[in-house]
């Protein structure tokens, strides 16, 4: 089974490749989505209410 984290990204220098190594970026795009989560559940349940103009 693929890793749902995985992103397609092309590196293109030394630093982008050893933080690849190091697992930098599946460690910040997981911290990043653990706090999105974060944020969507603390809004609320949904009101419904239509919040925008026409």
């Amino acid at each position: 089974m693929e890793d749902p984290y995985s992103s397609v990204r092309e590196r293109s220098g030394s630093a982008e490749n050893i933080g690849d190594r190091l697992g930098l970026v599946d460690r910040q795009v997981k911290g990043d989505l653990k706090r999105f989560k974060h944020v969507v559940e603390d809004r609320g349940p949904a009101t419904g209410q239509w919040r925008g103009q026409v």
